[in-house]
């Protein structure tokens, strides 16, 4: 019998995750004060941070994210603030599976694409 992981510690991100599995499976690992996400066997594709989550983009989709007022996610921890190739998605995909479908699809093609650019490890 597989061993259920433990809740997150964030309840909305735990929230998150529960949404998110019941489309696919799905897992989270705790990175930097949030939560990195994943499909199984997959590139991290979307993240929780500063009590928001967040999906990968690219130049790709990134328009798809942009024209429903999806944002960035800035890191401010370094000298100067960066912003990073994650987008929140609208508040209305959390309650409507189809819609978070679309938007988990989206990010992770971005995270594919991402991932099929790198160099192999040698």
């Amino acid at each position: 019998m597989k061993k259920s992981p433990k809740p997150l510690k964030d309840s909305r991100a735990q929230s998150a995750l529960d949404a998110m599995n019941e489309i696919e499976p799905t897992t989270a690992r705790a990175m930097f004060g949030g939560y990195g996400y994943y499909s199984e066997g997959g590139p991290m594709y979307a993240l929780f941070a500063i009590d928001q989550m967040y999906f990968k983009v690219d130049d790709v989709n990134r328009e798809e994210f942009e024209s429903v007022g999806g944002g960035p996610f800035i890191w401010t921890g370094g000298d100067q603030p960066m912003v990073m190739q994650y987008y929140t998605i609208p508040e209305s995909a959390w309650t409507n599976p189809p819609e978070l479908t679309k938007w988990m699809k989206s990010g992770q093609g971005a995270a594919d694409r991402a991932a099929a650019k790198k160099k192999p490890k040698k």
